[in-house]
């Protein structure tokens, strides 16, 4: 009969999701590792001694509980799209407790917006073809399989160097992480394009796999999507993990990145026209007081700096000379930028706080770190 072979047609459409019974036991474990660990952690950061610590690690606290609670949802439920949904949630909730701890605003929304749903979709397939290979049992594995994850991711974070990159980028965890932080703190996302095609590629690889696993074969092509995008991820590897350089900042005098000798790559480019063009717009590089104008254009390279935010941490300040020329008068450009590294305790740099308005990360809390940073480049960029 045409209707029952449209059920079963239908039936076999989605049998690669099953129907699982509610499991609260599955449902607290995904909110631990999900929701309440993550907000923990930020608890636990947002006192220590460093400027905006909660942006600076990020991405490893977003990316674990967008796996957790993805792939442990989608596990429990036997749905891709409940998985989806809880992830989304998830980082959306973590966002909103960043930001009243003190982070400050996203300077690449939509970068951010667009890392969290490829990472949550690619979090929630492994949780469903876990419930598809094993039903109700699958929830297990995605918990081992988080755990695993979330500890490696964190302690990379915590502790660079730990691991080998060879390792790291294996981890899809450590792909999203560098997505995530890239948007937060870096050029957006395309800087870790890589990492973000390797999760969307896993994604579709893995639901295929779904799919098709009673064929045996798909396991075969997984295992070879997910090395070969482990590759692309290791020839193109994302921006490292930013680490706020407070001991250098904090001494009376210090260092400062190198300036760029070579150009930038077209992602970095891209995010220095956008910088420019933003500038154009930003109320700060248009000061009347043309030595505050200087502060405030010089905050442009110290903020960065200060998060070590490369890839575009060693080519803004000669953006920043390039604008100290057009936006203060030839005669009085030097002893301008002297004053500054003379004194750089004397003026505003409220200017920090709206940063994001260039894409850039904000800087809040104590003044010293960034007005050091900002005499320092004062001091540099007067011998351009």
């Amino acid at each position: 009969m045409p209707g029952a072979s449209i059920s079963v047609s239908r039936m076999k459409s989605s049998s690669f999701e099953p129907r699982l019974p509610f499991l609260p036991l599955a449902w607290f474990v995904a909110a631990l590792a999900g929701v309440v660990a993550p907000a923990l952690a930020m608890l636990l950061l947002v006192d220590t001694p460093a400027p905006a610590p909660l942006a600076l690690v990020g991405g490893p606290i977003l990316a674990v509980g967008l796996m957790g609670f993805g792939m442990i949802g989608a596990a429990a439920a036997g749905r891709l799209w409940i998985g989806v949904l809880v992830a989304l949630l998830s980082g959306g909730s973590l966002i909103l407790l960043a930001r009243v701890l003190g982070m400050p605003p996203l300077p690449h929304p939509f970068s951010t917006g667009l890392a969290l749903v490829i990472a949550s979709i690619s979090f929630a397939a492994r949780g469903t073809l876990f419930a598809s290979t094993v039903a109700a049992r699958g929830w297990w594995i995605a918990v081992s399989v988080v755990s695993g994850e979330a500890a490696m991711v964190f302690m990379a974070s915590a502790w660079p160097g730990l691991w080998p990159d060879w390792l790291l980028v294996l981890l899809p965890a450590q792909w999203a992480s560098t997505a995530i932080q890239t948007a937060l703190t870096g050029t957006g996302t395309r800087a870790a394009a890589a990492a973000l095609a390797a999760l969307a590629g896993t994604a579709a690889v893995t639901l295929l796999v779904a799919r098709l696993w009673r064929r045996g074969w798909p396991y075969l092509l997984m295992f070879t999507a997910w090395l070969g995008l482990s590759a692309v991820v290791w020839h193109w590897p994302g921006p490292h993990m930013p680490r706020a350089d407070l001991v250098i900042a904090a001494a009376p005098a210090g260092q400062i990145a190198p300036m760029a000798a070579m150009p930038p790559d077209p992602a970095t480019a891209s995010a220095l026209a956008r910088v420019k063009r933003q500038i154009e717009k930003w109320p700060a590089a248009a000061a009347p007081d043309l030595t505050q104008r200087a502060r405030n254009l010089l905050l442009i390279a110290a903020v960065p700096d200060l998060y070590d935010a490369e890839p575009l941490q060693s080519h803004l300040p000669l953006l920043v000379a390039a604008e100290l020329k057009t936006r203060l008068p030839k005669d009085r450009r030097a002893s301008i930028l002297a004053a500054i590294a003379a004194d750089p305790a004397a003026g505003s740099v409220a200017a920090r706080e709206t940063l994001p308005e260039l894409g850039l990360p904000a800087n809040l809390g104590n003044e010293a770190p960034v007005r050091n940073r900002m005499g320092l480049f004062a001091a540099r960029l007067s011998e351009q």
